[in-house]
């Protein structure tokens, strides 16, 4: 399997937030992470056996909620020989990233289709959008959901190539007056936004709320801590999304 993935490209003056949250994480943890604020577009080319490998690989670190799998655990649920297997992974760790990255421009590749579709320019309409789209993805693909739920606190890398968009976008609502952020608040949105998002999806995935609900709730909420008036925020989070974002 390819394990080749284009470089990503970012703006400073369209990830402020971003970067300064990536730089308050490397003060923390003195570790060199890249910022990633590009366009969602770009995915790794895969075959039938390489797409089959990384929707059991999804499925079964969703469940497990770590990397521990086996080559044969995973052949079974892939509904593949071993040494098909051997041929087409590296190795479970190089496996798990690929995982992550795909599921995560994948993610934002369904959110620009539904930008898109609304023609969004307005910061807090794209976060109402943007949040309520996750939230049904973790609804059409609990795969998909059940690893976001796992990973989307836990894993720093995974978890940082989220927020890229999302902050980017939320800086431009700052700088058009859209929100009302108190400054030095980054690392507290980014926590807010994944957070938000992820409890969400857990509320969907264990049945406690519809996607609809959860994700109108969610958006809302967001909106609000933004410093969006109610009203508006109310109107804003149950705008019609698009009829299909299959990832």
């Amino acid at each position: 399997m390819s394990r080749s993935f284009r470089k990503l490209h970012h703006s400073e003056h369209h990830c402020s937030i971003h970067v300064k949250y990536v730089q308050y994480r490397r003060q923390r943890r003195h570790l060199d992470i890249s910022v990633n604020c590009s366009s969602p577009n770009e995915r790794l080319t895969m075959n039938g056996t390489e797409r089959r490998i990384q929707a059991a690989a999804l499925k079964l670190f969703a469940e497990r909620g770590n990397a521990e799998v086996t080559i044969s655990e995973l052949a079974a649920e892939a509904g593949v020989a071993r040494g098909t297997l051997y041929r087409n992974v590296e190795s479970i760790p190089g496996l798990f990233e690929q995982v992550r990255t795909q599921l995560a421009f994948d993610v934002h590749s369904a959110n620009v289709r539904a930008m898109d579709e609304h023609g969004d320019i307005d910061p807090p309409l794209r976060l109402a959008t943007g949040t309520r789209t996750l939230v049904r993805l973790a609804h059409e693909n609990p795969a998909m959901g059940r690893f976001f739920v796992r990973f989307g606190m836990t894993d720093e890398s995974f978890r940082e190539t989220l927020l890229g968009p999302p902050l980017r976008d939320i800086a431009a609502g700052i700088e058009s007056g859209r929100y009302s952020v108190t400054p030095g608040q980054e690392l507290s949105i980014a926590s807010m936004l994944m957070g938000t998002v992820v409890s969400a999806m857990w509320m969907v995935l264990e049945g406690h709320q519809s996607w609809r609900d959860a994700g109108v709730g969610a958006a809302e909420l967001l909106l609000c801590a933004l410093g969006v008036p109610r009203a508006e925020a109310h109107e804003l989070a149950r705008q019609p999304l698009p009829t299909s974002l299959a990832v």
